[in-house]
């Protein structure tokens, strides 16, 4: 009896939006440091990662100056893991420091780490308004959160406003004061105790009010209805304003060195993600990206403790704006980014890594006998022709590897590591197999090897791509897939995809539907990331060997052969599937358009006719032979022939029809006679 991969594999029930995805602040806490570094893997290169990240630390401290670093890497490489993770290691956390991994990294960073406080403060940039309410707001409230009795940084421009109203209280007297702040109170309405007016020990409290507290909120309006006009740029409440970058940096490095602090961690996990939610909006990334670089470069370098920022990166800025942007606006926002990308350091997460996470984290085996039995099914599976195992293997990765992942193949990790790249964090590549896996439990037997069409639903489902080009790219893929591809499908299977879907798995017109729309999705992906060495220049044998065992014939070898048939059977029906002129093995894509041309071409069907065909032969002949293209039958051409003027008369018509006096010249003057390039159905040029 057939032994499923979810006999041999530690499954979940189901998989969640946020599996796989480490909130960076969440995973840094006491309570779920433990979950955190259970559920990492470090690998040789991370390893060499780490040990990049505390030097790059360390020679910020050394020259005392402000660095910042891109942490770059695709969705799934596992950024935030890494964060967290340096995160507890530079706050000594035990669990961390015995990563057996890192052991020789921890060695040779203990020295100069050692007795250093770090002030370490995570991110999460998404909703914030601006960078300097993502960064000066959220360090702000992270600091309160930690040091409760500690003064509240000066980073708002309400403190401003605060200090101005001392030294202007201080001058005028409490008396003066409080009689102009409370002349325009009504009394004994809305704020409890101090609506009938501000004293000083309401006026103190509402001041060493933390931001959003209402009192100080009304203290603020107040301030400014009574005194001071020109701070009608302060907003009031969650949203009040905040000092420029450049000086709140400076404001936050001096708080945290009076909080005995030798360093300023900012571990910015969002940033990139929080400006691609802009994308449609240039002058936005353009204005904040710039502020990047104050990062770095301070106009004022006051910063008594440097500040050490390290910034996720999924994909370089510009390709946020996509091909949305051309000319000189493009050029410039090009050039802002050289200048201060040229600033920043660059830690790179590979993908290569994601092969031996992928086999800690999602194909763990229920036993060490299912382990035992995984890996004989891997030997026995691995037996196949040579040039599909080619194939499978991308041309560049090796067996071992296939081990690592298998039943995925190395092509379909290089395809999900592509597709995930252009997609929002949720939709991580270790999810996806998660998925993948889940979703077959009743179909993939031991032996099996994923198709990489199976890929397709899971990528392309939802509203998640990472800019506003990909959106409208994965769009196009899932319009022509429901509106085309599927019913004709359908049509070709005799039944609906649901209808066909419910029935028993192991139902034949089941089995080769489902076969069939692997090999139409595995075009979608082909389209959908063309760069991907395993689907560039697709031709029909590599597709029947990237959806191994989904082609089935009775002699074996002949899968492509069968693969061809259809596909040549599906391009006669849907013309966005291209066919190649080779007369063996030929390539095979699908072309995806926002523009529906079939449709377009059959609402206009009836201005292709004989008549107006004659009529558009004739117009362009004639611009090509300079004739004047006037609306009669017989024409009169001059034209110079050995330095003397001669004529002839052009005739544009049907041979078959024309009178035998029509192809006789008038005496000396020539006739030339010009035959229609096409004839009615049933004609041929034997009647002419």
């Amino acid at each position: 009896m057939a032994k499923y991969i979810r006999d041999l594999l530690d499954l979940p029930a189901q998989v969640n939006k946020g599996d796989f995805v480490l909130n960076l602040a969440a995973g840094v806490l006491d309570s779920n440091a433990t979950a955190t570094l259970r559920n990492y893997v470090v690998t040789p290169q991370l390893t060499d990662c780490f040990d990049q990240a505390l030097g790059f630390i360390k020679s910020a401290v050394d020259s005392t100056s402000s660095k910042a670093c891109y942490l770059h890497g695709s969705f799934g490489s596992g950024k935030s893991h890494f964060m967290a993770t340096l995160h507890l290691l530079l706050r000594n956390n035990p669990q961390a420091r015995a990563i057996r991994e890192l052991a020789g990294v921890v060695a040779k960073h203990n020295a100069w780490t050692q007795g250093k406080k770090f002030l370490l403060v995570p991110f999460h940039m998404i909703g914030s308004r601006n960078m300097e309410q993502g960064i000066l707001g959220q360090y702000a409230n992270y600091v309160r959160q930690l040091h409760p009795d500690a003064p509240i940084p000066g980073v708002y421009l309400a403190e401003s406003l605060f200090e101005d109203a001392k030294s202007l209280r201080q001058d005028m007297g409490d008396g003066g004061f409080f009689q102009k702040l409370n002349q325009n109170k009504a009394s004994g309405r809305g704020w409890g105790a101090i609506a009938a007016g501000w004293d000083a020990a309401s006026f103190d409290a509402a001041v060493a009010a933390p931001p959003g507290d209402k009192e100080r909120t009304l203290l603020v309006g107040d301030l400014i209805g009574a005194f001071f006009r020109s701070y009608h740029n302060v907003a009031i409440g969650q949203d009040e304003a905040y000092l420029d970058l450049d000086k709140g940096l400076e404001v936050i490095s001096q708080h945290a060195q009076a909080l005995g602090y030798d360093a300023l961690i900012l571990f910015l996990d969002e940033l990139i993600l929080w400006l691609a939610s802009h994308a449609a909006d240039l002058s936005f990334i353009h204005r904040e990206s710039q502020k990047l670089v104050k990062l770095v470069e301070a106009q004022n370098a006051n910063r008594p403790i440097p500040i050490a920022s390290f910034v996720a990166r999924q994909r370089d800025l510009r390709k946020l704006i996509g091909d949305t942007v051309s000319g000189a606006l493009r050029l410039n926002f090009d050039d802002a980014l050289s200048h201060h990308e040229g600033r920043f350091a660059v830690i790179k997460v590979e993908d290569r890594n994601l092969p031996m996470i992928a086999n800690k984290r999602v194909l763990k085996p229920r036993s060490e006998a299912a382990r035992q039995e995984l890996d004989a099914a891997f030997e026995e599976t691995a037996k196949i022709r040579k040039e599909v195992m080619d194939t499978l293997l991308a041309n560049e990765y090796d067996r071992e590897m296939f081990h690592l992942i298998y039943p995925f193949s190395p092509a379909l990790m290089e395809t999900l590591i592509a597709a995930s790249s252009m997609l929002q964090r949720e939709r991580t590549a270790l999810r996806v197999m998660m998925q993948l896996l889940v979703e077959q439990q009743g179909t993939l037997k031991v032996g099996d090897i994923v198709p990489v069409g199976d890929l397709y639903d899971a990528v392309a489902q939802g509203d998640e791509a990472f800019s506003q080009d990909m959106k409208v790219h994965f769009d196009n893929a899932r319009k022509l897939y429901h509106e085309k591809l599927l019913p004709m499908l359908e049509a070709q299977h005799g039944a609906r995809r649901d209808e066909l879907l419910a029935k028993p798995f192991d139902d034949h017109a089941r089995l080769n539907f489902v076969n069939d729309d692997r090999l139409i999705k595995t075009l979608l992906l082909a389209a959908l990331v063309p760069g991907v060495n395993s689907l560039r220049s697709l031709n029909v044998s590599r597709l029947a060997a990237l959806n191994h065992g989904t082609i089935r014939t009775p002699i074996p070898g002949r899968e492509a052969v069968t693969v061809h048939q259809k596909c040549k059977q599906w391009a006669a029906e849907v013309g966005e599937i291209k066919i190649g002129d080779e007369p063996t093995n030929p390539t095979i894509s699908i072309q995806l358009s926002g523009v529906d041309t079939e449709t377009i071409l059959a609402a206009a069907t009836h201005e292709d006719n004989p008549g107006n065909q004659m009529r558009m032969v004739r117009q362009i002949l004639f611009e090509e032979l300079g004739i004047e293209n006037a609306d009669q039958m017989f024409l009169s051409y001059d034209f110079p022939w050995r330095n003397t003027a001669r004529e002839c008369d052009v005739i544009y018509g049907n041979v078959r029809s024309l009178p035998e006096t029509s192809l006789t010249a008038n005496g000396q003057t020539w006739k030339i006679i010009i035959d229609y390039p096409f004839d009615e159905p049933g004609h041929t040029t034997r009647d002419d």
